[in-house]
């Protein structure tokens, strides 16, 4: 099971109703429950933290946990806070999935294309990581900053590059892009301010691609790679000119 959490206050929202606050408050967290909004198994914000964001007594709270503990909503042990019980909460029906049909069973092995194995990830290594970049980080980087990218990953991958591809890049001149989407729509807005117009794309390409790129404003030939072909001196006119060769 998924270990849900509801840290501090203003994680969990709650609308208390009725006149008493301990009984409003009780309600409040009943109907998230019932609600599916609080599912079994969360663990929920602690007295304190959730008194301090509702602006009432942490004795209100912890009076409102203790009861609902004892009418079987919560549960509350030592050392594991107090979490929603581990009961059968009411789901809504949802239209769209009693349409859908039922998945198929999971073969051994995915053969999606364009996907790893993310089971590979490498978990530990990267909380590692995250956490020694937070800790080390500027407080500003974690503003907006520079379009371009940090400049500490602009400047790893030009050594990187240099190191693995032989490539001499200028950090200055590197652009961190949020995917192959963002860099494509980048690409073409270029291409198209410098006055270009076409732009041959690979036949055997997704039509992704070349529909990114037609949305920047560039016309986009298909090209049929052949084994006899040696680069853009050999394209026939056709491609240049914005045909389909």
């Amino acid at each position: 099971m998924t270990d849900s959490w509801a840290t501090f206050g203003a994680d969990l929202h709650l609308e208390p109703v009725g006149t008493g606050l301990r009984s409003g408050l009780m309600e409040a967290l009943r109907e998230a429950v019932r609600s599916g909004r609080l599912t079994p198994g969360t663990r929920l914000p602690s007295s304190r933290a959730l008194a301090a964001d509702l602006g009432i007594a942490r004795n209100t709270v912890a009076d409102a946990y203790a009861e609902l503990v004892a009418e079987g909503w919560l549960t509350a042990r030592q050392g594991s806070g107090t979490r929603v019980a581990q009961r059968s909460a009411p789901r809504r029906a949802d239209p769209v999935a009693a349409r859908t049909r039922p998945a198929r069973p999971r073969t051994g092995h995915s053969l999606k294309p364009g996907s790893p194995d993310v089971s590979s990830f490498p978990r530990t290594a990267w909380l590692r990581a995250a956490r020694k970049a937070l800790t080390a980080a500027p407080d500003e980087a974690l503003d907006y900053g520079d379009p371009r990218g940090r400049v500490e990953l602009r400047t790893v991958l030009a050594e990187y590059l240099a190191r693995s591809r032989g490539v001499h890049a200028d950090p200055e001149r590197i652009v961190i892009c949020s995917g192959f989407v963002h860099g494509l729509m980048l690409l073409g807005t270029v291409l198209r301010r410098r006055r270009v117009r076409d732009l041959a794309v690979e036949s055997y390409g997704l039509d992704l691609h070349r529909d990114l790129l037609t949305g920047t404003g560039l016309n986009t030939p298909a090209w049929r790679w052949t084994t006899s072909a040696r680069g853009p001196g050999s394209w026939p006119r056709c491609a240049v000119r914005g045909r389909s060769c």
